[in-house]
């Protein structure tokens, strides 16, 4: 099985805090309007990410973030 992950542990704990922070910002407005649903949508995305390790953005436009691995799937300690 191919590992589909394509997000670093930095990036997946900013976007797991982003998303979280957004969500919490989204249930304390008074109301819920097109904006708060918009963001809503991207804070469920965000904390995806940061849990899956995967971005479909990212594998779209080839990024990886992924630190390198060895041919038996451990990571692979990177010099200098």
């Amino acid at each position: 099985m191919v590992n589909e992950q394509n997000l670093g542990l930095i990036e997946r704990a900013i976007r797991t805090v982003l998303g979280l922070g957004l969500g919490v910002w989204v249930f304390v407005q008074p109301e819920l309007g097109a904006v708060e649903w918009v963001a809503l949508i991207a804070a469920s995305f965000l904390i995806l990410n940061g849990i899956f390790g995967r971005c479909y953005l990212w594998m779209l436009l080839r990024v990886n973030t992924c630190e390198p691995r060895d041919k038996n799937g451990g990571r692979r300690r990177v010099n200098g």
